[in-house]
């Protein structure tokens, strides 16, 4: 789902860092000085992704040491 600009209603590509307001790139360049001191969506979601992949990688692996525990007993 995409998320929408708060002005315009286009597509967006920028956020406010921990906020809900996004902004297409005319509107961001409109509104805003300087457009590197707004969050690009896309890094946030990889960002996210990343977080992600991480959780599941340790409760792969939490799950493989409960499993090695419990033959051990």
């Amino acid at each position: 789902m995409s998320k929408k600009c708060i002005i315009c209603g286009e597509e967006a590509t920028y956020k406010i860092k921990d906020t809900a307001d996004f902004y297409c790139q005319t509107c961001a360049e409109e509104n805003f000085g300087d457009i590197t001191m707004l969050v690009k969506l896309e890094e946030e979601a990889q960002r996210l992704k990343e977080f992600i992949k991480e959780k599941i990688k340790l409760s792969d692996e939490d799950e493989d040491v409960s499993t090695n525990q419990d033959r051990e007993n």
